[in-house]
């Protein structure tokens, strides 16, 4: 590790090449924000990592609301190093992934989450687009990192931002599942076309990407009455096209922005909540259930 970045020392398990298979890689996608993509990451990697099942969160948003909801703020960690780092070229991949924390970095009641892991993001990666951009096989800066430490983990989930960009462009070329997140409702459901086409012409531009969108999330979906017309017209639609693809839909819940004001991951901060048991009926329908010991 890089004299620089000492903050949060690596993990011995992140040190030493680990003994699992390779990790299933899945992508959170949405050309817009506000989609759920980062809660839906957070709660099933948390959810996964309850079930005995190591798992790495990569966060690749400027806006850092990954980090933010594993307990980190990393404008304030100027000595940890961060994915932006890592495209510098003046840190490691594996000096970004740090222990995924349930409450605020620094708290006396902040513990670590067993078999839960994040690589930080930063605000300046803003302008990865225009560092990537010049790169020869740009594409594929993140499947490279990836490769680095895939066999240390049963799962991968990657948070992408608010756009069909060059870092989605990244995080689809290093997955095989493109997970599409998306708000009940007529607009919000023509994005997944969106993301079907994105994925359509990476898997045809480049050889040897094999991702496809293996999974539809509904997120925030309506449990009043009065909103019942538009959650049952968005189920029937949804359940219409991807019928395959169609994950347990989660529920909307004001524990949810309550649960990443207060840094911890729903089983965490509201155990017995619809939202909280749904994201485990997503982590279940994605194939991930406990770990016998």
């Amino acid at each position: 590790m890089s004299e620089k970045f000492q903050i949060i020392p690596r993990s011995y398990e992140l040190v030493e090449r680990g003994t699992h298979a390779l990790a299933r890689i899945i992508a959170f996608v949405n050309q817009s924000g506000g989609a759920g993509k980062t809660t839906s990451v957070v709660n099933v990697g948390a959810c996964a990592a309850e079930y005995g099942f190591k798992t790495l969160i990569i966060g690749l948003d400027a806006q850092c609301d990954a980090s933010v909801f594993c307990g980190y703020e990393p404008q304030d960690m100027p000595q940890q190093a961060t994915l932006y780092d890592v495209l510098l070229g003046v840190a490691e991949f594996e000096d970004t992934i740090v222990p995924a924390l349930a409450g605020k970095y620094g708290d006396s009641a902040t513990k670590p989450i067993e078999n839960l892991f994040i690589a930080l993001e930063s605000p300046d990666l803003e302008d990865a687009e225009q560092i990537l951009g010049p790169k020869t096989g740009r594409e594929f800066w993140l499947r490279g990192l990836i490769e680095r430490v895939r066999d240390q983990f049963d799962l991968i989930l990657i948070d992408c931002p608010g756009n069909l960009g060059l870092l989605v462009v990244n995080a689809i070329c290093a997955s095989e599942e493109v997970a599409g997140a998306v708000k009940p409702g007529w607009k919000e459901l023509r994005a997944l076309t969106r993301i079907e086409q994105k994925i359509d012409q990476i898997t045809s531009t480049f050889a040897g990407v094999k991702a496809r969108l293996a999974h539809v999330l509904v997120v925030d979906a309506p449990t009043s009455r009065s909103q019942g017309a538009v959650y049952d017209d968005s189920k029937r639609e949804v359940a219409a096209a991807y019928e395959q693809e169609l994950l347990p839909m989660v529920r909307r819940s004001p524990r949810i922005p309550e649960a990443y004001a207060a840094r911890k991951a729903l089983r965490f901060f509201d155990r017995a909540g619809e939202a909280t048991q749904d994201y485990f009926e997503v982590t279940k329908a994605l194939g991930f259930t406990r770990l016998k010991r």
